[in-house]
C-alpha cells in the first residue's frame, strides 16, 4: 500500500521536486528543530524562573540615615530580604567621622575596618554618626557619604548594594519623632520622678520619727514634771498635817482655841 502511494507520488512529482525520502528528512529535521527551540525556551525560562526565585531569597542589605530629633544622625544597617547576610563588609567614599570617640570605635569596628558576622531577615542595627548643626559643627565636617555595602547568602554566593548618605538631602525636611527614644525619655521621668518620691517618703519618714521622739520626750518631760509636782504636793500636805499635829498637841488648855477644841484635844495626850 505504501509503495503504491510512494509510485503514484513519484507519478505526480513536477522535476526538481523532493520526493517521498527528502520530504521526510525533511519533515523530521523541522520536527527537530521545532523542538530544540522550545527545550531552549524551556530552559530559558527555567534559568529565569530559578534567577528570580534567588533573587526574591536573597539577602538585601541597606545602608541608610535615620534622624534623632533634627540634628543626630544614625545608621542603620538592615536586612530587607528574606534570608541571612553573613559577612557584611563596606566600602566608603570616605571614611565616616563619628560624634566622638566611643561612637567612632564602634563604628569603625563593625563598617570601617571590621564586618558585621551575621544579620538576620528583618533586623536592624545602628551606629551613631554624628550631630548635624550647622551652628555648632566643624564646617569640615563631610556631609556625603556613598557606601557600598558586600555580603554572602546562605549558599555562599557573594551579593552586593550600594547606598548615598547625603545630609542635604533631608536639610528643612520634617523628621519623624523616634518613639523610642520618646519611651525611653518618659521611663527616665518616671524613674526620677519614683526616685524623688523615695526621697520625699524617706524625709517625710524621718521627720515623722523626729516628731515622734519629740512627742514621746515631751509626754515624759510632762509626766515627770507632774510626778514631781503630785510628790512636791504631798510632801507639802504631809508637812502641814504633821505642823498642825505639833502645835495642836502643844497650845495650852484655856487658850481660847482650847475651849473650842475637840474633848479629845483637851484632855491632852493619852499616858
Amino acid at each position: 500500500m505504501n509503495l503504491a502511494k510512494l509510485h503514484m507520488i513519484d507519478l505526480f512529482r513536477w522535476d526538481g521536486w523532493p520526493n517521498a525520502a527528502e520530504w521526510q528528512a525533511f519533515w523530521a529535521f523541522v520536527t527537530a528543530a521545532i523542538a530544540l527551540v522550545a527545550a531552549i525556551i524551556a530552559l530559558r525560562q527555567y534559568r529565569i524562573s530559578v534567577n528570580s526565585r534567588l533573587e526574591q531569597a536573597r539577602p538585601f542589605v541597606v545602608v541608610d540615615f535615620r534622624f534623632l530629633g533634627a540634628l543626630y544622625a544614625c545608621v542603620d544597617v538592615s536586612n530587607a530580604g528574606q534570608t541571612a547576610a553573613r559577612n557584611i563588609r563596606f566600602e566608603w567614599s570616605e571614611r565616616p567621622v563619628a560624634l566622638d570617640e566611643r561612637s567612632q570605635e564602634a563604628l569603625d569596628r563593625a563598617m570601617v575596618d571590621g564586618s558585621i558576622p551575621f544579620l538576620a531577615p528583618g533586623r536592624k542595627i545602628s551606629y551613631m554618626l554624628n550631630r548635624y548643626d550647622d551652628d555648632q559643627n566643624p564646617t569640615d565636617l563631610p556631609r556625603r557619604y556613598e557606601v557600598k555595602a558586600i555580603y554572602d547568602g546562605p549558599a555562599g554566593d557573594s551579593w552586593d548594594s550600594e547606598s548615598v548618605l547625603d545630609v542635604d538631602q533631608w536639610a528643612a525636611t520634617l523628621v519623624e519623632r523616634d518613639r523610642y527614644a520618646d519611651v525611653t525619655s518618659q521611663l527616665k521621668k518616671l524613674v526620677e520622678a519614683a526616685h524623688n518620691q523615695k526621697q520625699a517618703d524617706e524625709a517625710l519618714t524621718r521627720a515623722a520619727d523626729s516628731l515622734n521622739v519629740h512627742l514621746e520626750a515631751g509626754f515624759r518631760v510632762q509626766t515627770a514634771r507632774q510626778r514631781t509636782q503630785e510628790e512636791r504636793e504631798a510632801r507639802w500636805k504631809n508637812q502641814e498635817e504633821r505642823t498642825a499635829r505639833l502645835f495642836g498637841s502643844a497650845q495650852p488648855a484655856n487658850s481660847p482655841a482650847g475651849d473650842d477644841a475637840p474633848a479629845a484635844e483637851r484632855s491632852g495626850p493619852i499616858e
